[in-house]
């Protein structure tokens, strides 16, 4: 687990291939489509890659600000998920796997309309 001690997240706007992260007082590249979800933890984000567990200072906001909105959704106030990592979707969940790893996230009311209509374009 990388933890982080400052904020800063910066996107490659012309590809947003990757964002790049302040983890333990250095940036660290990540690439978009590794990311299987990003969770909120007070002022931090917890951002769950297929290989790795990035800790970082930042809002949920800011976060979505610097992700391709094609390829990711907030699907409740502390959960953004990338759409092509979703196994299925149960009731008020989101299912998701990655290797031996299962994962259930939560679809807050709030996020559900927005939610089922990125979900049905994709």
């Amino acid at each position: 687990m990388n933890t982080n001690t400052t904020a800063m997240i910066e996107s490659n706007t012309n590809s947003r291939e990757r964002l790049l992260i302040k983890a333990n007082y250095q940036v660290v590249p990540i690439l978009v489509r590794d990311i299987l979800f990003i969770k909120a933890l007070s002022d931090y984000v917890i951002i769950k890659t297929t290989t790795a567990k990035f800790i970082t200072l930042c809002t949920m906001k800011e976060m979505m600000d610097s992700l391709p909105e094609e390829m990711f959704v907030r699907t409740h106030r502390s959960f953004i998920v990338n759409i092509d990592k979703i196994m299925n979707v149960k009731g008020s969940y989101v299912e998701m796997s990655e290797k031996d790893m299962q994962f259930s996230i939560p679809i807050g009311r709030a996020y559900k309309k927005d939610f089922r209509t990125l979900l049905n374009a994709a």
